[in-house]
């Protein structure tokens, strides 16, 4: 019995000694995958280490992101501001050119004038073409010089006309020219009037 007893006694640790592998891989088993969180932090202090070190690279990220708007804004800033010298240069350099070509009757000397055209270039740019501007402007002081002339000509000619009459103080041969007008007269003064003129 005691045989027994000690081949029960061999037996029971290598059955506990099995029983406690079977367990401990078991457990391991079990607990391995349930261990790892989110399947890659072994521990809540490195999920922890792994969350601090996303929110410094996301920050970093975030200034970077804002710096990186910042010389975007400036560099389109730059680029209208070069784009405006750009015209500006332009424009003074045609201005340049028509001036030199229009500066024989002195057009640019004339404020008019260039108000005139500061006004047409500002709302033609490249699109405006002095000779046809200067062509109209010309034009328009000939037709209006042209307007004027013939006006004083005939106020000349009305008044030379009236100067040459002459009306004598003798009633009896003199014309008087009368006071109304024709429209304004009645029937009995325009007879009057006739009479004394025929």
């Amino acid at each position: 019995m005691e045989e027994i007893k000690e081949q029960n006694a061999a037996q029971e640790p290598e059955i506990n000694s099995d029983n406690s592998k079977a367990q401990t891989e078991e457990g391991q088993a079990q607990t391995a995958p349930s261990e790892m969180i989110l399947g890659k932090f072994k521990s809540v202090e490195d999920l922890s280490k792994a969350y601090q070190e996303l929110e410094k690279h996301q920050g970093v990220q975030s200034e970077e992101l804002g710096a990186l708007r910042q010389n975007s804004v400036m560099l389109n800033n730059i680029t209208q501001a070069w784009d405006r010298i750009k015209a500006l240069k332009n424009a003074e350099k045609e201005l340049k050119e028509a001036a030199k070509k229009y500066n024989t009757p002195q057009y640019f000397q004339d404020p008019s004038f260039r108000e005139i055209y500061k006004e047409a270039y500002l709302a033609l740019g490249k699109n405006l073409d002095a000779d046809k501007l200067i062509n109209l402007i010309e034009g328009y002081v000939s037709s209006r010089i042209f307007a004027n002339e013939r006006k004083r000509a005939a106020e000349s000619e009305n008044q030379s006309a009236i100067n040459s009459m002459t009306f004598s103080k003798n009633e009896k041969s003199s014309i008087t020219p009368p006071r109304k007008r024709l429209d304004e007269m009645t029937p009995k003064e325009v007879d009057d009037l006739l009479e004394r003129l025929i």
